[in-house]
């Protein structure tokens, strides 16, 4: 089956579409200018959905790595309510994946997709090979790139993913990510885990938008420290990035995710 969907894949990469990457609905978010030069280049990737373009996730993490002084060159693919499999023929991915030159390519499934492969798994087999074959179509165009699979977030709203409790809920994508990723030798963000700490350790900082369900603006900027740490293993340095947070909680976030990703 894998091999069936990439040869659909580089069939599919000798169209001449003009379609590119699908814009945010609410991409109004635009990076400040760096006050350091920035000493290297990364190309990144993001395929997702809603979780992934919510309040311009790939902008904030351009601004974050630029304080840092390292320079994104970011592109992006994503649709609202999409799974990894969908997105193996959509074409605005598939147009994405195809610039090549990819160094890593964050992956975000459908928000339920993990939980419910390991809760459900009868009724959801494919989450796995999902991955794996979206995982592989980059590798076909960008060898090296290493392509790392999100861990996303609980959140009280559809019933808890079909769970009876939103912890039941959160442990099961935890499992969920390790096991959709692990055959591929893939790591996991771990964004979801940063989520669950900092409302261990920070309540007062509200992660869910109104609808209990996608990621506030503060949610936005943890998972962008997350990833940010994911790329480049190092704290962040005396004078980050806020993105237009209030300055006291966007250091606590940076310090959550500094102590899932660095273990600090």
């Amino acid at each position: 089956m894998v091999r069936h969907l990439i040869a659909i894949f580089s069939a599919t990469l000798l169209l001449q579409a003009a379609a590119a990457a699908q814009n945010s609905p609410d991409a109004t978010y635009v990076p400040k200018p760096s006050p350091v030069a920035a000493v290297d280049t990364t190309k990144v990737l993001c395929i997702g959905n809603s979780f992934t373009y919510f309040h311009d996730c790939p902008h904030k993490l351009v601004e974050i790595a630029a304080f840092e002084g390292h320079f994104i060159d970011m592109t992006w693919a994503f649709r609202g309510g999409y799974t990894l499999g969908q997105h193996v023929t959509y074409q605005p991915t598939v147009e994405a994946i195809r610039k090549g030159g990819y160094e890593y390519a964050f992956l975000q499934d459908q928000s339920q997709a993990a939980a419910r492969y390991v809760g459900f798994h009868d009724d959801y087999p494919y989450v796995r090979t999902d991955f794996e074959t979206l995982s592989a179509c980059v590798r076909t165009v960008s060898r090296d790139c290493e392509c790392i699979y999100e861990r996303t977030w609980s959140y009280p709203a559809y019933e808890n993913g079909g769970f009876p409790s939103e912890k039941a809920f959160d442990k099961a994508l935890a499992k969920g990510a390790r096991k959709v990723a692990r055959p591929s030798h893939c790591r996991v963000s771990p964004i979801g885990d940063a989520f669950t700490l900092s409302r261990e350790l920070y309540p007062e900082i509200n992660l869910l938008y109104t609808d209990d369900h996608h990621q506030s603006p503060a949610g936005t900027y943890l998972k962008c420290c997350v990833n940010y740490l994911m790329i480049f293993k190092q704290p962040f340095g005396s004078s980050p990035s806020d993105c237009d947070l209030d300055p006291a909680t966007a250091a606590k976030l940076r310090s959550v995710a500094e102590k899932i990703v660095l273990r600090k």
